[in-house]
């Protein structure tokens, strides 16, 4: 069988279990593309390793690439599709994680501020639009893959509830939304409904385009580098280490640790809580989201104080 008809194959497959497929879908296929016409038992270790390492030093890129091809030779060893898995059997050693940029209140406050920048009259809706994207994203948590994805009927603005379908590891989880972030949707969501169109009814993207598609990850990581630049919001070094979307994940878990601790709420007790809400498959999936920032040192060192000395007092 030929490379890509095993691809195609493979993916239809996925889609019938009712995953998207989205990024790793481009991967495969630039896969068949760089390994060219071939039937797929004649493609070389060579040629994958070289697909997965790429030009230039390794990134964690290479991590995503070599899970995705694994997964599909999976299927096609079960399927007997092929006898050989031409992949590298040892990881390189990767660059350390990059660290997560955590917003203060003041430059989310500014980034929100300057959302203005991205209004014209071609994309009447983009400023808000993007305005709803971040306070959804630091309300939430939500990954921005996520919160593209969104259609309409996943916005249950009645019950003040999100739907979060097929996540990253191809599970649904319900978001609830508070007051003040349902008004924020319910504003954006009339002007939505009224000015941009609908090509599948309420099945169409929440945050929408000019034809009423949804935004892609590329375009809307542009708009907030603009966004970003605007809020004069930056930390030291070069361009590959500079504040993210996806760094508002980050942040609302820290801010959500320190309204704990400040509130003096049992925050071990609700961390695989805050787990399930963020949709890891469990509590060491967290673990990469827990920043120690001088902020959530000093509200743990009051709580440990607080504790000794209320021991201390009892001894």
């Amino acid at each position: 069988m030929k490379l890509r008809q095993a691809v195609e194959t493979y993916l239809d497959f996925k889609h019938s279990l009712g995953m998207l497929m989205e990024s790793e879908g481009r991967e495969l296929l630039a896969f068949c593309r760089a390994m060219g016409d071939r039937d797929i038992k004649t493609v070389k270790p060579a040629a994958t390793l070289a697909f997965i390492s790429g030009t230039g030093s390794i990134t964690r890129a290479w991590k995503q690439k070599a899970s995705v091809l694994r997964s599909f030779y999976r299927f096609a060893l079960a399927r007997e599709l092929t006898r050989t898995v031409p992949l590298p059997a040892v990881d390189p050693k990767f660059p350390p994680l990059r660290a997560p940029y955590i917003y203060s209140t003041a430059e989310i406050g500014r980034l929100l501020a300057v959302t203005d920048i991205l209004q014209s009259p071609r994309t009447p809706l983009r400023a808000l639009g993007f305005r709803t994207l971040l306070l959804l994203l630091y309300g939430t948590g939500m990954r921005i893959s996520e919160a593209l994805a969104l259609t309409l009927d996943d916005v249950d603005l009645v019950e003040c509830v999100i739907t979060i379908r097929d996540t990253k590891f191809f599970k649904s989880r319900f978001a609830p939304t508070g007051s003040k972030l349902t008004d924020v949707l319910s504003k954006y969501a009339r002007c939505r409904i009224r000015d941009l169109p609908m090509p599948t009814g309420t099945a169409s993207a929440f945050f929408a385009r000019t034809h009423g598609t949804h935004w892609d990850c590329g375009w809307t990581e542009a708009l907030f580098r603009r966004v970003r630049k605007e809020a004069k919001v930056s930390r030291e070094g070069d361009l590959k280490v500079q504040p993210h979307l996806h760094d508002l994940r980050h942040t609302m878990v820290q801010h959500q640790l320190l309204a704990w601790y400040r509130a003096g709420r049992d925050v071990q007790y609700l961390l695989p809580r805050l787990a399930t809400y963020l949709g890891h498959v469990d509590i060491r999936s967290l673990q990469h989201y827990l920043s120690i920032t001088p902020e959530l040192l000093h509200e743990a060192n009051q709580r440990f104080e607080r504790y000794a000395s209320l021991e201390h007092h009892h001894a």
